[in-house]
């Protein structure tokens, strides 16, 4: 599959919370064909099912480093390895506290070198820090910190060659400041772990959020469609209608391989 250079593609590779529900993955999604963010548990599979080839994405981005969202990161890799792909040519992009050892880790895991020789490359592993901007030759990355366990970016991503913007925030509780950061973008992406509610801050120890508190951010930043996963797909329908409560624009749950176009 390609991808004009006239309009900016996201592809939606699965949309539920921690854990896949039956017929999703976990929240993942790719732009352009190109740049896949997060691996979710499945994201061989979910590539080559919407006739993306693994071998075709140049970078990949984790919105932070828990592990629903990198899973099946050494899957990912054995494939191209397999392929024989130069790693050198994957740039990996997450948050520096974690990203490093995450991708270490999955190398190792591979035992690369035992199996494919001394001379198997690794990928470029690009740490970023809440607030950093990363420049590649696709894409424009402002990030900002989220409000989670671990340390995690809400990224606002410029397609350079469409000039489209839009932005997601990985998991994250509310958190206002988000907003002023997603403002001027098209499109928001917003974790709704809790469904058709607004998160209580007292009992939010996992620090997510709902339809709600996502409308909220969408809301003040001014943004035009509003996308919710990363939840149980039987509150996708009641999380849309509560987010309408309080949000004038579009307002989407996603249908796995669901594609939007900016």
């Amino acid at each position: 599959m390609t991808t004009p250079d006239s309009a900016t593609r996201i592809t939606f590779l699965g949309t539920s919370t921690a854990i896949p529900d039956r017929g999703d993955d976990t929240a993942s999604f790719v732009v352009n064909d190109r740049i896949l963010i997060d691996t979710g548990w499945s994201s061989v599979e979910n590539l080559i099912r919407n006739d993306i080839d693994p071998l075709s994405i140049d970078c990949l981005i984790f919105t932070h480093m828990h592990h629903d969202h990198y899973l099946s990161l050494p899957a990912f890799l054995f494939y191209q390895v397999m392929k024989r792909r130069d790693l050198r040519d994957l740039s990996i992009i997450g948050p520096a506290d974690d990203v490093e050892h995450v991708v270490s880790c999955a190398c190792d895991f591979l035992q690369l070198e035992r199996f494919f020789g001394s001379e198997t490359t690794a990928p470029r592993v690009h740490p970023v820090r809440p607030g950093d901007t990363f420049t590649h030759d696709r894409f424009v990355l402002d990030t900002v910190p989220t409000l989670h366990p671990v340390q995690g970016i809400c990224g606002k991503l410029t397609d350079t060659a469409t000039g489209s913007v839009f932005a997601f925030t990985g998991d994250t509780a509310y958190h206002a400041p988000l907003a002023d950061h997603v403002s001027g973008a098209s499109l928001l992406i917003h974790d709704c772990t809790l469904g058709p509610v607004a998160a209580d801050p007292d009992t939010n120890k996992g620090l997510h959020a709902g339809a709600l508190d996502a409308a909220r951010i969408a809301r003040d930043a001014g943004v035009g469609t509003l996308v919710l996963l990363h939840g149980p797909r039987s509150s996708a329908r009641a999380s849309v209608d509560a987010a309408r409560t309080l949000f004038d624009g579009e307002v989407v749950w996603p249908e796995r391989d669901q594609t939007i176009v900016l």
